[in-house]
């Protein structure tokens, strides 16, 4: 894993970096500016895990807002994994399965 950029004050890491190989980039925005460097990955079909534990709910409403948008616009798609928590994926980039029913299914059992 190779940190990002962290002078702008993004707040990321992309995994599995390297020739031929899918790339996520787990990011956490200190502010709503940071967010662009998050729009690029995506636009370098890379997968962007959105965390935003934490954050200004106003401000974490407008990063959401601004990559689902991103995402709608390269054909990409939105998931929601946890509960501020979201997955932005390119075009070529399918996620299956749903997180929300796998955990209601785990606590069935408990």
């Amino acid at each position: 894993a190779t940190p990002s950029n962290s002078s702008s004050g993004f707040s990321g890491t992309v995994l599995n970096s390297g020739s031929g190989k899918q790339e996520v980039v787990l990011f956490s925005p200190v502010t709503f500016n940071d967010v662009s460097k998050a729009a690029d990955f995506l636009r370098a079909k890379k997968a962007v895990v959105v965390n935003m534990e934490g954050k200004d709910k106003t401000m974490a409403r407008r990063v959401v807002d601004f990559m689902s948008g991103c995402a709608y616009a390269l054909d990409g798609t939105v998931k929601k994994i946890a509960k501020e928590t979201y997955l932005f994926c390119p075009f070529n980039m399918e996620v299956t399965g749903d997180l929300e029913s796998l955990q209601n299914e785990v606590e069935s059992y408990v």
